[in-house]
């Protein structure tokens, strides 16, 4: 009977420990899954499984270091300290929670309490008896690295005897490599040969360890290398399509290149692997870049609750509104970009967002605001010349063409190669200040694109003329004008007005050189563009002009 006893005791035992094994086994490789995807940056999936595991062992303390180490890497460092505090509370003799510590510490710029964590860590993995695995200690060490290399207190030199240890405990660890890789890349700047090489020795050991890749790309995005750098993204993306990261930097390579569509599609796929508030809203600001304004404030108005405290989604929408026409919400965005940015020391208040706040303010009839933030923009700004023709057109709205002119001047001046716009609008502005020869001057300038330019520079001559004995000093100018619009029934159109004054001005000029048969042709022009003209019709009635043929070709000797 004891002997029955024994062998089903035996078997249970058995059984129990093959379960209890398994259970090890597999709780473990979901732990590596989890890990894998916070390399991945997959974070709010990681952080789901992580929470899983330490439901079903809580007293883990490894899976305590982990999600913190999410938490950590996801940007959420309060979340990261209470994990890591529990880590230590479970297991005080292990180093690894006191190594996340640190790293948090580093990252909230409290290097005093890295440096206490670290040595913490250290001093657990030295002590005397001390039984910590060596794959822990590598990973304290290699964590230490991480920290020392990327934070903005750099500790190179320990940095590298954190990784020299970490070789000594087991050299066939890809990430070992990686950090070197990016400790010479610190180190060297842009002589990318070393850090090459242990990117490489990485790859040797694991050849789809795609964080080597994502190095790579990284480097020749350093030296502004684009087409190298593209190259490995897409490796990387080819090798494991889950592969979030290379997905993030590709498409902020190709912003950094212009292409904005396929950085945004890029990006979107990012979002697709990684969904958590702020890549929505970076990707939400990416929008903005391809000019779908309309897409961008429905993207960004939708990643906003995540994070309303996000001062760059105000200004996007300010940017956004202005462009849609919306002036009074553009406004309303920009001044709550404003509030928020002059609390936060890491947003730089920029001549764009002065400039954008001053064409709204502008726009919503705050014309004196509007020209003083214009002018701070171009203060902050010194490449921002536009802002000179910002103010010129208020002032011109105002009807100070004088203030105007000035402006419209300062921006030609600014400028290596000012347009024929900026000399049209000068022009303008010298017309209605009646100062006519420089008017002329101005349209002169514009009229290699602006072909009615010329209309403008028949209506300065036509002022600079003698108006009781004119010689016709505008009849060259609205000549070419005619010559100018054509014969295109769309172009006589649209140049409607003009071509009545012009038609109207050579009809009275012909009169006074009596040449009634152009007169007559002249004003038979009028009538055909404008059949109640009265002018035209009493013209016509004057017995000269009606005996004329009215056969003559109006465009004469166009300048």
């Amino acid at each position: 009977m004891q002997s029955k006893f024994t062998i089903q005791n035996m078997k249970t035992t058995t059984s129990f420990l093959v379960l209890l094994f398994t259970g090890f086994a597999l709780q473990a490789q979901n732990l590596q899954e989890a890990i894998r995807k916070t390399m991945n940056e997959r974070y709010e999936l990681a952080s789901s499984e992580f929470k899983s595991l330490i439901a079903a062992n809580p007293a883990n303390a490894e899976s305590y270091f982990y999600a913190g180490d999410n938490y950590l890497y996801w940007g959420e460092l309060d979340s990261a300290t209470t994990m890591f505090t529990k880590g230590t509370e479970l297991a005080p003799t292990s180093p690894l929670n006191f190594t996340g510590l640190g790293r948090v510490a580093a990252l909230k710029g409290d290097f005093a309490k890295r440096d206490m964590n670290f040595t913490k860590a250290n001093e657990l993995i030295s002590a005397k008896g001390s039984k910590v695995d060596k794959a822990v200690q590598q990973i304290c060490q290699v964590k230490m690295a991480e920290s020392y290399i990327q934070s903005s207190d750099k500790k190179l030199d320990l940095a590298l005897n954190c990784l020299n240890a970490a070789l000594k405990l087991n050299d066939k660890n890809p990430e070992v490599y990686v950090q070197l890789g990016d400790y010479y890349s610190e180190k060297d700047g842009f002589n990318l040969s070393n850090a090459l090489v242990q990117y490489k020795k990485a790859q040797e050991i694991d050849p789809k360890y795609t964080r080597t890749l994502l190095r790579k790309g990284q480097l020749y995005v350093k030296i502004k290398s684009w087409d190298e750098a593209l190259a490995y993204f897409n490796e990387a993306i080819a090798t494991d399509a889950t592969f979030a990261p290379a997905y993030r930097e590709k498409a902020e390579l190709l912003y950094k290149a212009g292409r904005y569509p396929q950085a945004i599609d890029a990006y979107s796929k990012y979002l697709e692997l990684n969904n958590n508030c702020r890549v929505q809203q970076r990707y939400a600001s990416f929008i903005f870049l391809t000019k779908d304004y309309k897409k961008t404030i429905e993207e960004v108005e939708k990643a906003i609750p995540c994070n309303p405290a996000n001062a760059i989604m105000y200004r996007v929408l300010g940017y956004a509104y202005f462009e849609t026409g919306d002036f009074q919400k553009g406004l309303s965005n920009i001044e709550k970009f404003f509030s928020l940015a002059k609390d936060n020391s890491r947003i730089t208040i920029t001549g764009t967002d002065y400039a954008y706040r001053g064409k709204l303010l502008w726009k919503t009839g705050q014309d004196s605001l509007g020209i003083e933030q214009l002018k701070l923009a171009m203060s902050n700004d010194s490449t921002y010349k536009e802002g000179y023709g910002d103010i010129a057109s208020i002032y011109f709205k105002q009807k100070k063409y004088d203030k105007a002119a000035d402006y419209y001047s300062k921006k030609i001046a600014a400028g290596s190669a000012p347009s024929p716009l900026d000399y049209y609008y000068l022009g303008q502005a010298r017309y209605f200040n009646k100062e006519y020869p420089l008017s002329d001057t101005a349209f002169a300038m514009a009229s290699t694109k602006y072909p009615d330019a010329f209309f403008w520079r028949g209506r300065c001559n036509s002022k600079l003329d003698n108006p009781e004995t004119p010689s016709g000093l505008a009849k060259p100018f609205y000549e070419s004008y005619i010559v100018k619009v054509g014969t295109d029934p769309k172009n006589i159109e649209a140049n409607k007005k003009n071509l009545i004054e012009t038609y109207s001005y050579l009809g009275y000029i012909y009169y006074t050189q009596k040449n009634y048969d152009c007169s007559k042709a002249a004003w038979l022009k009028v009538l055909e563009l404008d059949p109640a003209n009265e002018k035209a019709a009493l013209a016509l009635k004057d017995k000269d002009i009606a005996a004329a043929a009215g056969t003559c070709v109006l465009t004469g000797n166009p300048q």
